[in-house]
């Protein structure tokens, strides 16, 4: 559920304005701006274009001041409990540039208004005008730059590393990271290079090879460790990426002297 606490349209700030506080517990706010800004991000004022928009979740530092000159922006404030909003399906705290200011600013007019007359249908149609919204970033985050997703996918590919045993599936990452499993294995290849499943595989094979140089433990119990539940399966893609089965690596001289070592 989405409820509109505040929205302001065309908000100006005399020259000298700065706003930097941090929301409090439940309050999320959006703002696009229509003139140049400097934006806090990270710690760093970074200098944004006009039509800029930001979207702070609850607890996140606010700062932000007019590049020149007076402030002139748009923002709404509102309470969110959605997963889909308060995950990654919108990077929180990160300028988007909003290539179609006029059409998009139609629908925060149209927020604006409902929360003005507060008639009994208001809070739906907010609510679905506000979906129109987060959409629509969206779509602008992932179309100018999808690196802005870059904390989201280091997460993922980290998790892949620590669990390589998890029944990775592309529904399952994606789910993870809020996207579609197309715009997943899209992304995530310009980011990383390689697949989403071949990073579980290169996962699944370095615990092996570690497995295989430290313990005693069977090629049958180290397959099922690594997340396969086939051993041919695992032999197989364990011969593919180092062109030897598992047991030949076992026995590899360097292999057997770091497990003399153990």
């Amino acid at each position: 559920m989405i409820k509109i606490i505040y929205a302001m349209m065309e908000d100006h700030k005399e020259e000298g304005f700065e706003d930097n506080l941090v929301f409090g517990p439940g309050e999320y706010e959006i703002m696009l701006f229509e003139v140049p800004v400097k934006i806090e991000v990270n710690g760093v004022m970074e200098h944004c274009p006009e039509y800029t928009c930001i979207l702070y979740k609850p607890g996140q530092r606010v700062h932000y001041y007019a590049a020149s000159g007076e402030l002139v922006y748009n923002w709404i404030r509102f309470n969110c409990n959605e997963a889909l909003y308060t995950e990654y399906f919108l990077p929180y705290g990160i300028p988007i540039v909003c290539p179609d200011f006029g059409c998009y600013v139609t629908y925060w007019k149209m927020v604006a208004n409902e929360n003005y007359w507060q008639y009994n249908s208001s809070s739906y149609v907010n609510e679905q005008l506000m979906h129109i919204i987060f959409h629509r970033l969206h779509d602008y985050a992932m179309s100018s730059d999808p690196f802005v997703y870059r904390d989201v996918f280091i997460k993922l590919r980290n998790l892949i590393y620590q669990c390589p045993e998890e029944a990775w599936t592309l529904e399952k990452m994606a789910s993870i990271v809020n996207l579609s499993t197309r715009s997943l294995q899209k992304f995530y290849k310009e980011f990383f290079h390689t697949t989403c499943i071949n990073e579980v595989i290169n996962s699944r094979i370095n615990q092996a090879k570690f497995l295989l140089a430290h313990t005693s433990s069977s090629i049958q119990q180290i397959s099922e460790h690594c997340g396969y539940n086939s051993i041919e399966h695992f032999c197989r893609q364990f011969k593919k990426s180092e062109g030897m089965s598992p047991s030949a690596y076992r026995k590899q001289p360097e292999i057997l002297d770091q497990a003399d070592e153990c």
